[in-house]
């Protein structure tokens, strides 16, 4: 009987303790599955080792020898004509069949997963077929030029295939490279410039979709660049009439207004393609300026300004683009002021540093702040050569403006960059400005009463503005009466060094006084026991 109630007493104790381990897990909160239940340790990026046999290999001597040999058939082809071992025709063959074997062997090596000497084999059969179409024409005279040309436009299509297929850069670069100068190298004693126009244009815009599609910076950077190459060299060696000047420009206006629509529309770049359209922007004006008379050169600005200003109001939130619109449409609006009202285009260079500034503010912008820099730097060398002759005319406006703009802009950027160095150097600048300001003033004041007029009155402007400066340290401006002091040395300095020897006893006597009361009364409205 014992055992018996022991058990059941050991059974009542066990069904207990089954019990409160069952409450204590009932009001534990279950555990979130969502989150993980052991601390995230963040993982560093280790440094991969450089892998220098695929360094070497594939990536460096592919491309170095498909050069070298490039430039081995160039003299093979110089040496065999010097020589006079071959004839012309069997030259060509063995060219071409040396391209074609090169695209047979580039494919071969990519199926083996080769890709790097694949694609360059690929690339290198471009140029050789380029060059052996090139020989045909211009150097054994085989072909006419029209043959010639469809050749060229075969290997270039090859080249966009290839590009297209095998997804290589490198491809497209060369392709794009050679094609680009294939109208060069058909000798043509007429060319024509609406097949040219046409045939440089879409091939840009071709390789720039391909670019753009798989972003291949490079391929991007220099199909923009070589059609600006092309044309250059186009307009320099071909005499292009005023009946044909639209035609021969329409690759320049195709490629801005694709670089401007890519960048409306893609999403990959950015940041590069708003610098290479604004760079394409700068390159077009100046085309603009160059090809096309005033009056129609003032029609195009206005189209751009207007295609530009709908562009910023329809993305004016945007970081990246609305910059940039501001910046291309500030550049046409330059070239329009200077077409039309070029007496105020020293105003709307001030005007247009403002605006500048005002984007750098809100958008952080690093080109505004070197577009500003810039202007400023142009309105200060143009402002320097303005010699004020007469109180009413261009020269005084320019002035004022510059030095109104000038105080004003110390002001805003030292809003922005709470640094005392920026408002020390800024009210500095300000004053040496002023004080040369003064003086044309004071040569205008004097007139032809004499240079011993216009050295008083130069002196005497020059302390007033002192004690302005002074004055002012009382209420808002700190450096105010440091350069005021500045000044007054500066003032005795030229009285002493300039004046002395040419003015009469009076008037030493006058502007020794006048400063010397000056200063004294500096000195006690300063004094601190």
């Amino acid at each position: 009987m014992e055992k018996s109630e022991l058990l059941e007493k050991r059974i009542e104790q066990l069904e207990e303790r089954v019990r409160f381990l069952e409450e204590q897990v009932h009001m534990k909160p279950k555990p979130d599955i969502s989150q993980p239940q052991h601390p995230i340790v963040q993982q560093q990026q280790v440094r991969q080792p450089v892998e220098w046999d695929i360094l070497i290999f594939q990536k460096i001597l592919p491309p170095l020898f498909i050069v070298v040999f490039i430039i081995g058939i160039i003299w093979g082809f110089k040496a065999v004509s010097d020589y006079g071992f071959l004839q012309p025709s069997v030259k060509v063959v063995i060219g071409f069949v040396v391209g074609f074997a090169l695209v047979g062997l580039g494919i071969w090596q990519t199926k083996r997963s080769r890709k790097n000497l694949g694609h360059m084999l690929l690339g290198g059969s471009i140029p050789v077929l380029m060059l052996t179409t090139f020989a045909m024409h211009q150097l054994y005279n085989i072909s006419g030029p029209t043959v010639a040309f469809i050749f060229n436009l075969i290997w270039i299509s090859l080249g966009v295939f290839l590009t297209y297929k095998y997804r290589s850069q490198g491809i497209g670069i060369v392709a794009i490279v050679g094609g680009v100068f294939v109208p060069f190298l058909i000798n043509s004693t007429s060319p024509n410039i609406p097949l040219y126009s046409l045939y440089e244009t879409v091939l840009f815009t071709v390789f720039l979709w391909i670019a753009l599609k798989y972003s291949y910076k490079a391929l991007y950077y220099i199909s923009v660049i070589f059609l600006q190459v092309a044309i250059l060299v186009f307009f320099t060696f071909t005499n292009v009439s005023d009946g044909y000047k639209w035609i021969a420009m329409l690759p320049i206006f195709v490629q801005h207004i694709a670089l401007l629509l890519s960048l409306l529309k893609s999403k990959q770049m950015l940041k590069e393609q708003a610098y290479m359209l604004f760079s394409i922007m700068l390159l077009t004006a100046l085309w603009i300026r160059v090809v096309f008379e005033d009056n129609e050169a003032t029609v195009l600005m206005i189209i751009i300004i207007l295609i530009y200003g709908i562009c910023y109001y329809v993305y004016q939130k945007d970081s990246v683009r609305a910059p940039i619109f501001i910046a291309s449409g500030s550049v046409a609006l330059l070239n329009l002021m200077q077409l039309q009202i070029d007496n105020l285009l020293f105003e709307g260079i001030i005007g247009l540093s403002f605006i500048y500034f005002f984007v750098y503010k809100k958008f952080r912008h690093t080109l505004h702040l070197i577009l500003l820099c810039i202007s400023y730097i142009v309105a200060f060398y143009h402002v320097l050569s303005f010699s004020i002759m007469s109180w009413v005319s261009w020269e005084m406006l320019h002035w004022i403006v510059f030095i109104v703009g000038t105080v004003y802009g110390v002001y805003l950027l030292a809003s922005i960059f709470i640094e005392k160095t920026v408002l020390n150097i800024g009210v500095s600048f300000v004053a040496i400005m002023i004080l040369y300001f003064l003086h044309m003033i004071a040569t205008l004041v004097s007139g032809d009463i004499g240079s011993n007029m216009e050295r008083v009155i130069t002196s005497s402007l020059w302390i007033i503005v002192a004690i302005l400066f002074m004055v002012l340290s009382r209420f808002s401006l700190p450096q105010g009466k440091y350069v005021g002091v500045s000044i007054l040395f500066v003032t005795l300095a030229k009285i002493i060094l300039f004046d002395i020897s040419f003015v009469s006893v009076a008037i030493k006597a006058i502007l020794f006084i006048v400063l010397g009361v000056v200063g004294l009364l500096v000195s006690r409205a300063y004094y601190k026991k």
